[in-house]
């Protein structure tokens, strides 16, 4: 898949920025898109029990709308807050959830969110899809093609391109899909941004992934965990290939603010 060209974009970047929020929600995801035309995006919904941290969250920034949901996985820790927030944003039923795959292709204990998410239209998204394409914003899916059963390495991994600012979100994708996308794509990975994949709660990292990012800001959505997460070596790394971490434990709610040609960083703590 060839991105666009930041440089060739023909119309003038508009005076609204794009700002990313990646939410403290302990651990777990949800990370809010404002879209320069006002235009909201919910990637996952963090756990149940950080549902209230989520809206409150929402609340503070004045979100009325939630345009387009996606959810990477169906993990509790990205899917737990879903019903908390389609009854705090209700909207017409019509509106379609995005996904990687449908839940019923999916060899796992039924659960509650999982239940919710089966009375809603779903849409499936896979690679080389494009989910939004304005004179100044393009999203591209970079992952799934096909479903292995993984349910980590299966999910959503995003391309945000606005201007000359690049984001890379990379849900919870450990090392074999790392490598799938660091041969597919190669230097088009390149990102000013990194959303770190899977809370660091893995043992190795497809380092030429890294290598093939150069991100200049990495992301850490982490909180409290069984796992022992986020692992001392794997942090270590990414804090050597990156000029700045931030963490959601230790900074609360980071925002990543582009005006398409500088990328600014604001954390809810110092």
């Amino acid at each position: 898949m060839a991105f666009p060209e930041p440089a060739r974009v023909s119309s003038p970047l508009p005076s609204s920025p794009l700002k990313i929020h990646f939410i403290h929600v302990g651990y777990g995801d949800a990370t809010l898109i404002q879209l320069p035309d006002g235009g909201n995006i919910l990637v996952d919904t963090g756990k149940s029990e950080a549902a209230p941290q989520l809206l409150a969250a929402l609340d503070r920034l004045n979100i009325q709308t939630i345009d387009t949901l996606i959810i990477t996985h169906f993990h509790s820790d990205h899917l737990g807050g879903l019903s908390s927030v389609l009854k705090h944003f209700p909207s017409d039923k019509s509106r379609e959830i995005l996904v990687p795959f449908a839940p019923e292709d999916l060899e796992m204990k039924p659960t509650p969110p999982v239940e919710q998410l089966k009375k809603h239209a779903l849409r499936i998204i896979r690679e080389g899809e494009t989910l939004l394409k304005t004179p100044s914003v393009h999203i591209e899916v970079l992952h799934p093609k096909t479903q292995t059963g993984n349910q980590n390495e299966d999910s959503l991994v995003l391309k945000i391109v606005h201007g000359d600012v690049h984001f890379l979100l990379a849900a919870d994708i450990g090392p074999t899909t790392q490598k799938k996308l660091a041969e597919d794509y190669g230097h088009q990975l390149k990102s000013d941004l990194l959303k770190i994949p899977h809370h660091l709660n893995d043992t190795r990292v497809f380092s030429p992934f890294l290598e093939a990012i150069r991100a200049k800001i990495a992301i850490l959505t982490i909180g409290e965990n069984p796992y022992k997460a986020p692992n001392a070596a794997l942090l270590a790394l990414y804090q050597q290939q990156s000029k700045a971490l931030f963490r959601t434990d230790q900074h609360g709610t980071i925002t990543a603010t582009s005006d398409g040609h500088t990328l600014h960083i604001e954390t809810e703590r110092s």
